[in-house]
């Protein structure tokens, strides 16, 4: 009878407004009813990141990130890939898939050490063709500074050594204000079934000037379906999803509504809600406030405690949260406070934790929801 609430890093709940547009009736998508639709949403993606093109393509944002490789690099290129986590880890394997020799750096879990990147940057020999950066690594909780590393990489290289920054920010933007012009990144790749609140199924690259500039070139490596030249042109090379990309531009304008402000405020107010919760009820946050995500907390589970264990009964009560993964995957649970998420919502998903949780005989946790309570009253 009732709907899970999903506190998930993804997918999200669906805003009824974007729930209403997917069932716009189905038209020609070479029409001028999707023609309008789909030209309203790149030009609102364009303003979001200050972009110079964007691609909206059916993929997960696996497809965006094999996307951003085929399109970035050739076959034999080296690759850095800064990896502290399971998503930055799936970056570094798809461009190893395509035929591009990745070194990563970076510890599991960690913030990034960028004297580090710097020096292999600098002393590389050839140097590299591609940096790979995770924005907000949804395995751990860890925001990373992409803009503040991207402009020491440029500042620390000559004109001849200057590689593409591909950046995964599919869990971060729109959550997480990302200025693509003013960041020296290549390209950012985002998925729609995060912040952007649309079901799973639309990928999307978005490039600089430069970016752009490095795409259009011919000596690339085998490009067809993730071709993204044509979409760059304004062309459609096939079907798209059309249903989605109506969702998109309701959740477009809904995003466009609340305003980047408000929206990082409420989606840092929930992480602080999350931390809280969690300190209190004894479950300890995995990565320090300082470069804690604010889409996503990883938390660290009392000894003897099961992931499965907690998940199952808070699932019984009408909320989904999500496992660890990768190195946390046997001792923690990640709380997704990302899209179509109010503080009221966050409340009751949490109030659900600490009722399983005191089931397994952790009565703090009955006080961890006060706590959590308490961040929101004082904001």
């Amino acid at each position: 009878m009732f709907h899970p609430a999903l506190l998930l890093p993804g997918p999200t709940p669906m805003p009824p407004e974007v729930a209403r547009a997917l069932t716009t009736p189905m038209s020609d998508h070479r029409g001028p009813a999707f023609t309008r639709a789909r030209e309203a949403v790149e030009a609102r993606l364009q303003d979001l990141l200050h972009a110079h093109r964007v691609a909206v393509f059916p993929s997960s944002g696996t497809g965006a990130l094999e996307a951003a490789v085929q399109n970035f690099f050739r076959p034999g290129d080296r690759v850095l890939s800064v990896a502290t986590g399971v998503f930055a880890q799936r970056f570094a394997q798809a461009a190893a898939a395509f035929g591009a020799e990745v070194d990563s750096i970076g510890d599991y879990g960690r913030p990034w050490d960028q004297e580090a990147i710097l020096a292999r940057l600098t002393a590389a020999d050839p140097p590299y063709a591609g940096v790979l950066l995770t924005h907000n690594e949804t395995s751990t909780g860890i925001l990373n500074p992409v803009a503040e590393l991207a402009g020491r990489i440029r500042a620390a290289l000559g004109p001849d050594r200057q590689p593409a920054i591909l950046v995964d920010s599919i869990s971060g933007v729109p959550s997480i204000p990302f200025d693509l012009a003013a960041s020296g990144v290549d390209a950012v790749m985002l998925a729609s079934q995060k912040g952007f609140m649309v079901p799973p199924g639309l990928g999307m690259v978005a490039v600089s000037e430069a970016g752009w500039a490095r795409v259009a070139a011919a000596d690339r490596g085998p490009r067809y379906y993730f071709d993204l030249r044509p979409f760059f042109e304004g062309h459609l090379p096939y079907t798209p999803a059309v249903a989605l990309v109506y969702g998109l531009e309701a959740a477009l304008e809904l995003l466009e509504a609340e305003g980047a402000e408000a929206r990082e405020r409420r989606h840092y107010l929930l992480r602080d809600m999350a931390r809280a919760f969690g300190e209190t009820a004894g479950l300890t946050p995995r990565v320090e406030a300082a470069y804690a995500s604010p889409t996503v907390t990883a938390l660290k589970l009392p000894e003897g405690v099961t992931p499965a264990a907690v998940r199952s009964p808070a699932r019984s009560f009408g909320v989904e949260v999500a496992g660890g993964m990768g190195q946390w995957n046997a001792d923690g649970i990640r709380i997704g406070h990302v899209g179509y998420v109010s503080p009221a919502d966050l409340m009751g998903g949490l109030a659900a934790l600490a009722r399983a949780l005191g089931g397994l005989g952790r009565p703090e946790a009955a006080g961890a929801v006060k706590a959590a309570m308490d961040v929101w009253m004082q904001a």
